[in-house]
């Protein structure tokens, strides 16, 4: 059996000539090299989906989440977590928001949220 180079390039060889009229076609396609002979297209990448941002919100939509917190206020948990932070005991609330949310990067994200909170109420009381 002959190396599958060797043969591509026997049949490229032995075929007539190329001419200006007509193209080169091998005679026999040849399922070789890294695709096996399919044609592939180029991966062309798509927008990232505004659902798959992360991190980036729109005006309305911070708008919109702000007015309902100053409308609503804070969840129960939410409550209680201020209040553990407030007595100082940051690493039990760290916990208790944790199991309420089920994850180390939320929970991180809620204790910094629910802190800032706690500032601009002691601003906001001054």
């Amino acid at each position: 059996m002959i190396h599958n180079k060797l043969w591509t390039d026997h049949i490229m060889s032995s075929e007539t000539p190329k001419t200006a009229k007509e193209p080169f076609v091998p005679k026999y396609e040849i399922a070789a090299g890294l695709h096996k002979g399919r044609k592939v297209e180029k991966f062309v990448s798509k927008h990232v989906r505004p659902t798959r941002r992360v991190q980036k919100k729109s005006k309305r939509v911070k708008f919109v989440r702000d007015l309902v917190r100053e409308l609503v206020g804070f969840m129960p948990y939410e409550r209680r977590a201020m209040e553990l932070m407030k007595v100082g005991r940051d690493k039990r609330a760290f916990k208790y928001v944790k199991a309420r949310l089920g994850s180390h990067q939320r929970a991180k994200k809620k204790r910094d949220e629910l802190q800032a909170a706690i500032l601009a109420q002691r601003k906001a009381h001054k």
